[in-house]
């Protein structure tokens, strides 16, 4: 369960987060500049709100009335970032079986596997294609087996076969984990596919999550 109930002050606008997300996904709807990542940066804690609480599975990883404020290795936390956010100088393999423990990290081509990129796991970032790329950041978030998972347009590179091949194995992977997922997307489609419900950010608030079957009007 992710719980958020945050303060924010940006450039330009005070960001509000308020919702609540159970084991479901919730696609963070917005436009672009509307604060989505920073929503996600503060619940993963590499930002700090100004003022709120955030928890995780019943357990305050943010309060400032409290004085908490864990840093991200202890917060138990997938992120996939647009940019990837991977270490170059590693192979797949080794980008992956660095996110497990010590005696877990013979799992590293089962997770490389399940997103159709375990003939890959000797290259390195900088020689793979985007789409590879960002399968490869799935696998590594996927594999740390978080309590919640933070994902920021994770599909947007890969092709049309592609997308709907790592849909699946994303699905599975979730249901298997039990997961409390937030997916930032601009796609109507991902949203229809991925998502139990849509929290939107609006005027630097977010309403609650809505329930639909389909995205709200302008993906």
């Amino acid at each position: 369960m992710i719980e958020a109930d945050f303060e924010k002050a940006l450039p330009l606008f005070t960001l509000r987060a308020r919702f609540v997300v159970d084991s479901v996904t919730a696609i963070l709807w917005g436009e672009s500049g509307s604060g989505k990542t920073t929503v996600l940066d503060c619940i993963a804690g590499l930002a700090s709100p100004d003022r709120g609480r955030i928890a995780l599975d019943g357990a305050t990883v943010f309060s400032s009335d409290e004085g908490v404020d864990l840093p991200p290795r202890e917060r138990r936390v997938g992120y996939v970032f647009q940019d990837y956010a991977l270490f170059p100088h590693l192979s797949a393999e080794e980008n992956v079986a660095l996110a497990l423990p010590p005696g877990d990290r013979g799992l590293a081509r089962e997770y490389l596997s399940r997103f159709g990129i375990d003939s890959l796991r000797k290259r390195r970032p900088p020689v793979m294609s985007g789409g590879e790329r960002q399968r490869l950041a799935l696998a590594r978030a996927l594999a740390t087996r978080p309590r919640a998972l933070l994902l920021d347009e994770p599909f947007s590179a890969l092709d049309r076969a592609t997308k709907e091949t790592t849909y699946r194995e994303f699905l599975a992977l979730r249901d298997e984990l039990g997961m409390s997922v937030v997916l930032v997307t601009h796609s109507r489609r991902e949203a229809e596919t991925l998502g139990h419900g849509v929290v939107e950010l609006r005027d630097g608030e977010t309403g609650p999550m809505l329930v639909s079957d389909t995205a709200p009007t302008g993906a």
